[in-house]
C-alpha cells in the first residue's frame, strides 16, 4: 500500500471541532449520576484546560434517537391529525434531561459549537406513518422547514445556540 505521509506544514481543510451526540439516551444516564460524579464526568470530557479530553463540538438530536428510551417529535399528533402551521410544537421530553445536561456542558465551554440532527419527522409528515422506513411527503415540506426554524427558536430560549443543522441523521 502506499505510505501515510503527515506534513504539518501543509494543509488541506479545516474542521470546528470534535465531539459527540448528546442523545437523550445518554443525558438520560448523565442525569442520573451524582451532581459531583456527573461535574466530574462533564469536566474530563469538556474542560479546554489540557488536562481533559476539550471536546470541542456536540450535536444535539432534533427529536428523538435510535438511543432513546422512546420515540417522539416535537410534534407529536393523534392518530389522522396534522399541524403544518407547527401550533402544537413543543421540545417537551428534552426538558427532562437532554437540556439540564447540555446547560452543564455550557457552563463548563460556553462556546462549544452545537449541531442539531433529526432521526425522523414526526409521523404525519411521513407516507409510512411511522418513525422508521418512508419519506417526507412533499406536501409537508414547509411544514418540516418550519419545525427547524421552531427548534432552533425554542432551543435558543433556553440558552442553547444551534450553529448547525442537517436535515436527517443518516439518508
Amino acid at each position: 500500500g502506499l505510505p501515510i505521509i503527515i506534513d504539518d506544514r501543509q494543509e488541506y481543510q479545516s474542521n470546528d471541532g470534535f465531539g459527540f451526540a448528546l442523545t437523550e439516551g445518554s443525558a438520560f444516564h448523565l442525569h442520573r449520576m451524582s451532581a459531583p460524579a456527573r461535574e466530574q464526568i462533564l469536566k474530563e470530557m469538556f474542560a479546554t484546560d489540557g488536562k481533559n479530553v476539550g471536546f470541542s463540538y456536540v450535536r444535539l438530536t432534533l427529536g428523538a434517537s435510535d438511543l432513546n428510551n422512546f420515540v417522539y417529535s416535537y410534534n407529536d399528533l393523534p392518530e389522522g391529525k396534522k399541524d403544518p402551521e407547527m401550533k402544537k410544537f413543543s421540545l417537551g421530553h428534552d426538558h427532562d434531561d437532554v437540556i439540564p445536561v447540555m446547560k452543564e456542558i455550557l457552563k463548563i465551554v460556553p462556546d462549544i459549537k452545537i449541531m442539531s440532527s433529526p432521526w425522523s419527522a414526526p409521523v404525519w409528515m411521513k407516507d409510512s406513518g411511522t418513525v422508521q422506513g418512508g419519506a417526507l411527503m412533499k406536501d409537508y415540506y414547509n411544514a418540516y422547514a418550519i419545525y427547524f426554524v421552531k427548534y432552533i427558536q425554542a432551543i435558543a430560549k433556553e440558552g442553547i445556540t444551534i450553529d448547525a443543522v442537517t436535515i436527517k441523521n443518516a439518508p
